[in-house]
């Protein structure tokens, strides 16, 4: 729990939704800030959602999950919803859907003064860098899972940013589990995770284990490793705000002004804007064309995610929505 303090993640009174499947992660997250909630006075919720996938084995889950925090004296939202019909009706795979719905689920409950906390560990940030690194990533993808992270929560009354919090995020599995063991606490274990049918799933059976072979703490040196790499990252990204800054001139930028940037930071101000403005990031081949028709100079656009145009005209730069 030593980023808690680091990333000034808690605060006195703090309304802190656990996202609590039963697994060991999310347990330990649940016991760990029980542990804080009077150092904090923390309102603690803990919310769970039954994917309607795994039939009675989810069921067992939700009945532990509610068994857990009737013990703790903690308040527990459960929610069902159809994953697989969910992720047909968005095009994505089960994966993606449940975990996008699982976050509408949590920032949900958060509303606009609310927290959550998710059990993310060592191993799942060190999976996510591999993920995104055979996908071709940069330099913020090679950083892992960020501690914190803000997450606009759309809902019927309006929108409200939500702040989402990892505080286990540089405990190994090894450490959680030692933990629960000292506790004298159980867990349930999701039997989706134990196969490869999942990307996920096979970086965690087949890539960890040999690079422990490697070197027994592979995930905590590479963790330490993320950790600079993202110091590098988001200092990078501070210098591409003040080109934005500087750059702006009413809704368009100046191309000039951009191009005196060196390219590191210029890609990552084009993919800021961007990003700012539809809501989702551009890949690479993007960046390259914007740069491209910035050095032109002649009127031009590239189409970006979501539909977006990024549009040079007359020495100006501009995001159409």
């Amino acid at each position: 729990m030593a980023l808690v303090e680091r990333y000034n993640m808690l605060e006195k009174g703090d309304k802190v939704i656990v996202g609590l499947s039963g697994g060991a992660d999310s347990t330990a997250l649940l016991l760990s800030l029980c542990e804080l909630k009077t150092e904090y006075d923390l309102e603690i919720i803990a919310a769970h959602l039954n994917h309607g996938i795994r039939g009675a084995e989810a069921d067992r889950d939700e009945a532990f999950c509610k068994d857990l925090c009737a013990k703790l004296g903690v308040q527990i939202y459960a929610f069902h919803l159809d994953v697989p019909s969910l992720a047909k009706e968005r095009g994505v795979s089960e994966e993606v859907a449940g975990r996008d719905a699982r976050y509408e689920f949590f920032t949900g409950l958060a509303g606009e003064h609310g927290k959550v906390a998710t059990a993310h560990n060592a191993q799942d940030t060190v999976e996510t860098m591999l993920l995104n690194l055979c996908r071709g990533t940069g330099l913020k993808g090679l950083t892992g899972i960020p501690p914190t992270r803000t997450i606009t929560h759309r809902g019927c009354h309006g929108s409200a940013d939500v702040m989402v919090i990892r505080p286990l995020l540089l405990c190994t599995r090894e450490e959680i589990e030692e933990y629960l063991a000292k506790k004298g606490q159980d867990y349930v274990t999701d039997s989706t995770n134990l196969g490869d049918e999942y990307t996920r799933n096979r970086i965690r059976h087949n890539v960890i284990p040999e690079l422990t072979l490697v070197n027994e703490n592979a995930v905590g040196n590479i963790t330490r490793c993320l950790s600079t790499l993202k110091e590098d990252s988001d200092f990078l990204e501070s210098l591409a705000d003040e080109l934005l800054a500087s750059a702006k001139h009413g809704t368009a930028y100046d191309v000039k002004m951009l191009l005196m940037a060196p390219k590191p930071v210029l890609s990552r101000a084009i993919s800021r804007l961007v990003y700012d403005t539809c809501g989702a990031y551009p890949e690479k081949v993007h960046i390259l064309k914007t740069i491209d028709m910035m050095n032109v100079g002649r009127t031009d656009q590239v189409q970006v995610p979501t539909g977006a145009f990024v549009r040079v005209e007359k020495g100006k730069l501009t995001v159409i929505k």
